[in-house]
């Protein structure tokens, strides 16, 4: 399994390379043994495979260029992923800044009517006081001089008039 994972070329099981050393110093036998101890094993081992230590040494260097090279492979896959991931994210965000300034201008626009629904409606009642001071004015030409002023509303104007009546 890890020699799938970082590339670790599979050779014949007759073949003694640096993989088959690894596997040698992982295991339970000489697990607890001294370096020393361990060093003089894998010779002894390479001695009976016939294979040299710079044949080792060579699938060593040949096994870490493959990782190398994997590695190379798998940095220039992820820099593709990123930059696409970016230029997605961009394209997503552009998308979004195009929706948020959308729905920003409705939500002024309907501010803007809100205000000139309420600049008419100021008006109007502008309007409405000047004509109710009118009708109080013409109103208090028509009762008893001293019982209404100029300037007080038409309730308090037409009161001594009802009160007459009454």
């Amino acid at each position: 399994m890890w020699k799938r994972w970082f590339g670790i070329s599979n050779r014949s099981s007759r073949e003694w390379g640096i993989a088959k050393t690894m596997e040698m110093l992982n295991s339970p036998h000489l697990a607890g043994m001294s370096s020393d101890a361990k060093r003089c094993a894998v010779l002894m081992a390479l001695e009976a495979a016939g294979t040299s230590v710079e044949s080792l040494i060579q699938d060593a260097v040949y096994q870490q260029r493959l990782l190398d090279q994997q590695e190379e492979a798998r940095e220039a896959k992820l820099q593709r992923l990123e930059a696409a991931k970016l230029e997605e994210n961009r394209r997503v965000q552009a998308d979004l800044d195009r929706l948020t300034a959308k729905h920003l201008h409705r939500l002024q626009a309907n501010l803007d009517v809100i205000a000139r629904h309420e600049d008419g409606f100021r008006a109007w009642q502008k309007e409405k006081e000047q004509e109710a001071q009118r009708m109080t004015d013409a109103a208090a030409f028509c009762v008893p001089h001293g019982h209404a002023s100029h300037s007080a509303n038409l309730s308090v104007v037409l009161e001594p008039v009802r009160a007459a009546r009454a």
